[in-house]
């Protein structure tokens, strides 16, 4: 039961908070600044990828808004066959700060303050991910490991919140879900599958009161801090006029007053989707178009879009439907 009350928002059980011994944490204290005071200078390829030439590095950057702090990572390497693990650097200006080891480190970002962030995908072959949290001097603030592939993080500017979520793992309690974590208390808020699913990136609007998720070609869209998606209504009418089936139907499941969708804007959204050239689903269109009409109290409407979808599958799951409107309209 901890477990569910975990993933439906509630508290982490006290076996999975992020309070493991020191050296369970793998990268989680910094090594030593070589050569103590050192000072580098970026050159940059591209948009994310640098060098840096004092430490013979190269790997992805990302600067903190403000631009004071740089983050570099790489990810694990083989030399002469033999596997390093990989390396995160912080620079203050051009002066390094950090300078240490983790096996996959991926995904970072770093706040105003110094704080950072870093998705490490192990070196196990299995579904899993450890998220680690550290303040600017490289000291640890939490981790937390999934039993799922980290997908993407995101981090406030200020450095008080952090985010993260995991890919699809059939079957784990870590599957699919966006964990919140609470920086300044260094434990971890809430987690829950965010039911319009992945983004491709966060913010942290109204002074971190609420996370946004930033997708491509979608709307943004916010959830409160413990879950609630404050924009459910935008996301439904969104997906619905895109012709996205499963989310017409959820919303007349649940009616009109619930989502503020009438059953002529579920019929414009059933009709692009029967427009759409992938023709795999088109049955279940004309099916779900009939039960649209059904609800509307139209059984004519309705019988006509149940044999369109009969026709394209016989085994759609109508015909006892189809068969009863038939009778009805014949007597």
């Amino acid at each position: 039961m901890s477990w569910l009350r975990w993933l439906l928002g509630g508290s982490l059980p006290p076996e999975a908070r992020c309070a493991a011994p020191q050296d369970e944490m793998r990268g989680g204290a910094p090594a030593a600044v070589p050569g103590g005071e050192v000072h580098v200078r970026i050159a940059s390829h591209g948009r994310r990828i640098v060098s840096i030439p004092e430490l013979d590095m190269v790997g992805e950057r990302t600067a903190s808004a403000d631009g004071r702090f740089v983050l570099v990572w790489h990810d694990r390497r083989w030399i002469d066959d033999e596997i390093l693990q990989g390396r995160y650097l912080l620079i203050d200006g051009d002066r390094v700060i950090v300078d240490a080891r983790m096996e996959r480190p991926q995904d970072g970002k770093v706040a105003n303050d110094g704080t950072f962030i870093l998705n490490d995908w192990g070196g196990s072959d299995a579904l899993s991910g450890t998220f680690h949290a550290f303040r600017a001097d490289g000291s640890p603030i939490l981790f937390r490991r999934f039993a799922a592939n980290l997908l993407n993080n995101g981090l406030s500017d200020d450095g008080r919140l952090a985010v993260c979520q995991t890919c699809n793992a059939p079957g784990s309690p870590d599957s699919s879900i966006l964990t919140v974590f609470d920086l300044e208390a260094g434990e971890v808020r809430a987690a829950w599958t965010a039911e319009s699913g992945w983004a491709s990136d966060y913010a942290f609007p109204e002074g971190g009161r609420r996370i946004r998720m930033i997708r491509r070609d979608r709307p943004d869209l916010d959830y409160s801090l413990d879950g609630d998606f404050l924009d459910r209504r935008l996301w439904l009418k969104d997906e619905v006029e895109r012709g996205t089936l499963y989310v017409i139907r959820k919303a007349l499941a649940e009616g009109e007053p619930t989502t503020g969708l009438s059953l002529d804007a579920l019929r414009t959204g059933v009709a692009r989707a029967l427009a759409d050239e992938d023709r795999r689903f088109i049955a279940d269109a004309w099916r779900l178009l009939g039960e649209i009409e059904e609800a509307d109290g139209d059984p004519a409407a309705a019988l006509e879009a149940y044999e369109h979808a009969l026709a394209a599958n016989p085994k759609i799951g109508v015909a006892k439907r189809a068969a009863g409107l038939r009778k009805g309209l014949a007597s």
